[in-house]
């Protein structure tokens, strides 16, 4: 990981230092930007949100050990490009969190200098930006294929894979049927009923405890989403 480096952790009281959270505490909000800062997640999990029509904060993203906060900062020049006031976003702690804050030219700076060291944190942020778009692509989608593609996000950053059968893997406490339905961006009803179908097929193992089957999930995604991007559907279109 970036903060793993031996020049890092060379620089460590100088440049960088931890920073911990506690439970719903704010760790970052865009209307306050901290530009001359990178803030890279070390332990813990937080949730992305933003404000819905009615002014309630609703969970978007997940991020977890080796994301980082606020990828803009990592623009060179911020005040040429400002996120709009209908999507600023807050970084909330889900649990004890803590997060590296480093110097924005320190880090810069090191990563002109060799960044074939630094290839897994682009591989994380790109990752991370093609979650976002993805989830666009098919916000306008089905209800069934929002939620399915919201389990797997989930599922791939927090879940808990079963020791006597990989495939199985259970979510977290804090999944419930309102955090799938801010995540999937689906109502709470529509949710209750799409989790009540995969139950019945058996993308969902367990409904009490929260467990799914990886296999089933990937290959309906496959099926649902990703067949509409085939070379043969593209060329008809």
């Amino acid at each position: 990981m970036l903060h793993e480096t031996i020049e890092f952790k060379e620089w460590q009281s100088i440049f960088w230092k931890p920073k911990s959270y506690d439970n719903n505490q704010v760790c970052y909000s865009s209307i306050e930007p901290e530009d001359n800062k990178i803030l890279l997640v070390n332990q813990g999990t937080l949730l992305v949100q933003i404000s819905n029509q009615q002014g309630e904060k609703i969970s978007t993203e997940i991020l977890v050990k080796g994301d980082i906060i606020n990828v803009e900062a990592l623009l060179e020049s911020p005040p040429t490009w400002e996120i709009p006031d209908f999507i600023q976003y807050q970084v909330t702690a889900l649990g004890s969190v803590e997060v590296y804050e480093i110097e924005k030219e320190f880090l810069l700076s090191h990563l002109y200098v060799d960044p074939r060291k630094y290839h897994r944190l682009f591989e994380k942020i790109i990752v991370q930006l093609v979650n976002i778009s993805f989830s666009n692509v098919i916000s306008n989608k089905k209800s069934q294929t929002k939620i399915a593609w919201a389990l797997y996000r989930i599922a791939v950053k927090v879940g808990q894979t079963n020791q006597k059968d990989t495939n199985l893997i259970s979510l977290p406490r804090f999944v419930t049927q309102a955090f799938l339905s801010q995540i999937s961006n689906t109502g709470k009803a529509r949710t209750n009923e799409v989790i009540k179908e995969f139950y019945q097929i058996g993308i969902i193992v367990q409904r009490e405890n929260k467990t799914i089957d990886s296999d089933k999930l990937i290959a309906y995604i496959k099926q649902d989403v990703l067949l509409d991007y085939s070379l043969d559907n593209l060329a008809n279109k």
